[in-house]
């Protein structure tokens, strides 16, 4: 019998220079002989708590890949191929690295493993105590070497350099250029963002398609790429601009550097690219092929998909875990207790869809609703009941018990006859409740009298201040004298609008903004407005609303104090000392699309604020953007598709669409266009000053953008801009998609927030019809497009 003896050969290595840095590329071969254990080489400080050990490395262009044992955390490793961002000879790598083959996902090893490469050509994990974790199938005398090329793909080969395996036909959950996916071989993303286990959702490749799986509910979909012959092949190749067949391909953006395709925890097959020393999103590969309600796990547990948004089932009972990321899901608001199974309720949602069909019908059971329900309670591992009625108006149909409250969607055809039963801790006994309940309604019936007898009393005040001190749900209400104290007699003012004055004051330790609103006609209505609304909303893209004042004539504000003023201040500038980064406007603009993403579609009513413009923007210490300012918003049933209502606004910042009096949350959208573009240019929309040809800047955008010169309106004053006329390009895109005369073309706000956190792409060049009434003569629109001067109507702005 052949000896599998192995010889230990100690590999000295260089130290790495200083944390956050791997050792340079030099400083490990890209090929190792056979009889080689891999004890000695060190554990390297990768920043954090990430660390390595590098067995191999090899450089391509600006991209790194290493092979070696690889952790997050420092204490469980992967034995893996990695891709880096690499300067060149003596630079360090920027960022984490990206893991694009693993060898023992399922069976993590510590710190003291073995990686050994036998004479009998293998290569062999153990972990510390000797058990063999993972092995290559070459158990083959021929195996000469195990080199890794550029591209990361680990290879065995014979004394001929040829491949005897390679980690290419083995892949985990990454593809990069060069690399196949053939029939048989299954994508398997992570079990989640912070664990490298198998998961539950696949993507396998057969000569009929590309087949998209979920492990629990035996969910599957088929996708085919379009046709572009009749040729066929078994294998879908990644090559630079297409994944797929020879001529049987999903297109993709041509490669400007390193790209890889990784199938992601929540179902998202996504194609990345190395820009600016990191690696970004550039595609989702199957955003045609599935829409966002469908991927299995789009909400997260206990929430529904919605018109591609995700909402908790009632805000009464669960809440949301990061209300900056609604797709990871939502949280009871009282955990379920097997210990208090008496006390547990279900909270009914109708109209539901679940993502598996197949899945649902297979797996359900013949029941009556309230059997369905019942049964629900008394099984503990139950979190939501699916019931789906068998004909309209009947008590018999399917009962599917879940324990895992997720894959939900709702549908706005009212014929779905599936309802979902969401299971909730309740806290009372029933004979309790009704006791409760008893006690509660004959204090209901006292305080109701006490009102009437109040009431009475307040008529014969001023009716004004009755009513204010009756709005339900406002914040602290302040006596005038407490805010004449708090700001020095209204001595330190800090600025002026159209409805009053706003002054610096101090509350305790808490520095406030006051703002005192001047002529009594004018202002009540904007006093109402704004107490009622943003006394009820809370976001951290909002300006928040700490009290009132309602004192006779006397109304005031009190707002938390905004350290760095209003974004007019710091973007219209004569001479500017200081001018704002890009990062710092792209941050901005962000902001204020999820604050008004937030007013629009996540609020119980749509909130259309009527009024965005830089000087409604207020920045804090850091610059972080706040809407402010909801004097002129108008709540929006979500039952309504319109409103009509007077024309509210700002000359300059309203939509085209005012005109005829009917209008929708749309409007905030063409303004938050208006304020993109006055970011990038560094002036304002309607601006005087200039010469008659380019005082309104919209009009200016549009002939710009018809003849490809955007880059001549960006702001000369910014010299960090220039560095990235790339990304200010797309952002101009995106205003320019804002800006449609026709409402109906622009985005929702939050697919604007999509957009700006990467998450999505423009799907197309948006029209350049950004100016109403503009219709240039067909016949000279060749000739004129590029020589077009926006007439006086049009030089005003909007009416």
């Amino acid at each position: 019998m052949q000896s599998l003896h192995v010889f230990i050969i100690t590999l000295l290595f260089l130290f790495a220079y200083s944390l956050h840095q791997f050792p340079f590329a030099h400083a490990l071969s890209s090929s190792i002989p056979t009889n080689t254990s891999l004890l000695l080489y060190p554990t390297i400080n990768l920043g954090g708590n990430s660390s390595a050990r590098l067995f191999l490395q090899s450089t391509s262009s600006d991209t790194l890949a290493s092979f070696g044992l690889y952790s997050t955390d420092g204490s469980v490793f992967i034995l893996c191929t990695m891709m880096s961002y690499y300067g060149g000879y003596g630079d360090s790598i920027i960022g984490h690295p990206q893991v694009i083959w693993s060898a023992n996902r399922n069976f993590p090893v510590g710190r003291d493993a073995i990686l050994s490469f036998t004479v009998a050509g293998e290569l062999l994990l153990h972990n510390a105590v000797g058990t063999l974790i993972w092995s290559t199938p070459t158990k083959d005398a021929s195996v000469a070497g195990v080199r890794l090329d550029g591209s990361g793909n680990l290879v065995l080969f014979d004394r001929n350099n040829v491949s005897i395996w390679e980690s290419f036909d083995y892949p985990t959950d990454t593809l990069v250029i060069g690399q196949s996916l053939c029939a048989g071989a299954n994508l398997t993303a992570n079990d989640s963002f912070t664990s490298w286990a198998s998961g539950q959702i696949n993507i396998h490749s057969s000569s009929n398609g590309l087949q998209f799986y979920f492990g629990p509910a035996a969910y599957t979909q088929v996708f085919q790429p379009t046709s572009l012959g009749n040729e066929t092949s078994d294998c879908y190749a990644f090559t630079n601009g297409s994944f797929g067949f020879p001529k049987l391909v999903f297109s993709l953006p041509l490669a400007r550097s390193f790209q890889f395709m990784r199938l992601e925890f929540d179902g998202h097959f996504r194609l990345y690219e190395m820009k600016e020393a990191a690696f970004h999103v550039v595609l989702d590969v199957l955003s045609n092929e599935i829409k966002f309600c469908d991927y299995p796990l789009a909400c997260g547990e206990y929430s529904v998909c919605i018109n591609g948004q995700c909402c908790c089932p009632s805000s009464h009972f669960f809440r949301l875990q990061d209300e900056w990321h609604p797709d990871m899901g939502c949280l009871p608001r009282a955990n379920l207790s097997c210990n208090d199974m008496r006390y547990h309720q279900l909270v009914p949602i109708s109209n539901i869809s679940y993502f598996s069909d197949d899945g649902f019908q297979s797996l359900a059971t013949s029941a009556t609703d309230a059997d369905c329900k019942q049964s629900c309670l008394e099984e503990c591992s139950c979190k939501v009941a699916l019931f789906k009625y068998d004909a309209p108006d009947g008590i018999a149909g399917s009962c599917l018990h879940l324990s895992q409250a997720s894959l939900l969607s709702q549908t706005t055809n009212s014929s779905h006859r599936t309802s979902a039963f969401f299971k909730i801790q309740g806290t009372m006994k029933r004979r309790t409740r009704i006791a409760i309940g008893s006690v509660v309604g004959s204090f209901a019936l006292f305080v109701t009298a006490i009102s009437i007898f109040t009431w009475r009393i307040c008529k014969k005040r001023e009716e004004e201040e009755c009513f204010l001190g009756g709005i339900p749900g406002v914040p602290a209400r302040f006596s005038y004298n407490e805010l004449k104290i708090a700001t020095r007699n209204f001595s330190m003012r800090l600025g002026s609008g159209g409805f009053g004055s706003v002054f610096k004051g101090k509350i305790g330790k808490e520095t406030i903004a006051v703002k005192r609103l001047e002529g009594v006609d004018q202002g009540k209505q904007e006093f109402l407005a704004e107490v009622e609304t943003i006394g009820r909303i809370h976001h951290i893209n909002l300006v928040r609303l700490i009290g009132f004042c309602a004192e006779k004539s006397s109304r005031l504000l009190v707002y938390e104090y905004m350290g760095n003023s209003s974004l007019d201040k710091w973007i219209f500038h004569a001479h500017p000392v200081f001018t704002l980064s890009w990062k710092t406007r792209r941050n901005i603009i962000m902001g204020i699309a999820k604050g008004l993403s937030y007013l629009h579609e996540e609020c119980k009513q749509r909130i259309a604020h009527l009024d965005i413009k830089p000087q409604n923007i207020l920045l804090d210490d850091r610059f972080n953007a706040k809407v402010s300012d909801f004097g002129l918003s108008k709540l929006i049933s979500r039952d309504d598709s319109k409103i009509m209502t007077r024309m509210r606004g700002t000359r300059g910042y309203v939509a085209p669409e005012w005109l005829g009096s009917k209008i929708t949350e749309k409007v905030d959208i063409y303004s938050f266009g208006i304020v993109i573009v006055e970011i990038i240019c560094g002036r304002r929309n309607l601006d005087e000053s200039q010469p008659e040809e380019r005082v309104h800047l919209i009009s200016l955008l549009q002939e710009k953008a018809r003849c490809g010169n955007l880059f001549d309106l960006v702001d000369t004053s910014s010299n960090d801009m220039q560095f990235h006329m790339e990304e200010v390009r797309e952002m101009m895109d995106l205003a320019m998609w804002c800006l449609q005369v026709d409402s109906s073309k622009r985005p929702l706000m939050s697919t604007v927030a999509k957009v700006l956190e990467g998450v999505m792409t423009l799907e197309a060049t948006p029209h350049y019809d950004l100016v109403a009434n503009h219709e240039p003569n067909k016949s000279d629109a060749k000739v004129q497009i590029c020589s077009y001067l926006p007439s006086a109507t049009h030089l005003s702005g909007p009416r």
